[in-house]
């Protein structure tokens, strides 16, 4: 199914007109019956607001399999952004004066209310999934994720503090600190190192860089 197809069928499923979801969405009509007929496709912020007066996830309606792919090292890492700004996953540990997490004290655990669904079997023992803690092994990833997650930790903190103030120069200072949040987090996936290194380092090539 298109895009499209999903949003109609959504929201035949609970039974309100092409006029109704508009409203609920915030989005103009014309714009909700091009998406439904495919003569446009809605970009990620609309298929969020769509999704939500839907009452469903928006990869209900983007799909996973265009979002999320995992061969390379820049892919993990995008991966693991990605759940922690979600909190599936949530970072542990020790903030240092800086404000960045002391290496040695940083652990990863799966969302509480993910892993109450699941236990883990270790050596024919049975564990609660919410007890196991996960620690990133490669020490060169884990300082670059953490680098991400401290500009990541203050950008979220400064937003909540002034995100509604008028004074131009606190809006300018707060769009200087998600532009440069979002660059560290552009380069963290530009890595093009193959996830698969058993028979020594291997690189994805892009298929058109010989043309």
């Amino acid at each position: 199914m298109t895009i499209g197809e999903k949003i109609k069928y959504f929201r035949t499923r609970i039974g309100i007109t092409q006029a109704k979801l508009a409203e609920l969405s915030g989005i103009h009509p014309v714009s909700i019956r091009k998406y439904e007929t495919n003569k446009m496709v809605p970009q990620s912020p609309q298929i969020d607001r769509i999704a939500e007066a839907l009452g469903i996830s928006s990869f209900a309606i983007a799909g996973f399999e265009n979002n999320i792919r995992l061969e390379t090292i820049g892919d993990f890492m995008g991966l693991l952004i990605m759940l922690i700004k979600t909190k599936i996953v949530v970072v542990n540990g020790e903030r240092g004066a800086d404000d960045i997490y002391k290496p040695e004290t940083v652990s990863f655990e799966v969302n509480p209310l993910i892993s109450q669904f699941f236990n883990a079997n270790i050596s024919e023992k049975e564990f609660n999934a919410k007890d196991i803690m996960y620690h990133l092994k490669r020490k060169n990833l884990l300082q670059d994720l953490l680098s991400w997650e401290k500009i990541n930790y203050g950008y979220e903190k400064c937003a909540a503090k002034y995100s509604d103030t008028p004074d131009k120069n606190t809006q300018a200072a707060l769009e200087q600190l998600k532009n440069d949040k979002e660059a560290i987090e552009m380069e963290l996936q530009r890595s093009g190192i193959l996830l698969d290194t058993k028979d020594g380092i291997s690189v994805k090539i892009p298929p058109d860089i010989f043309n």
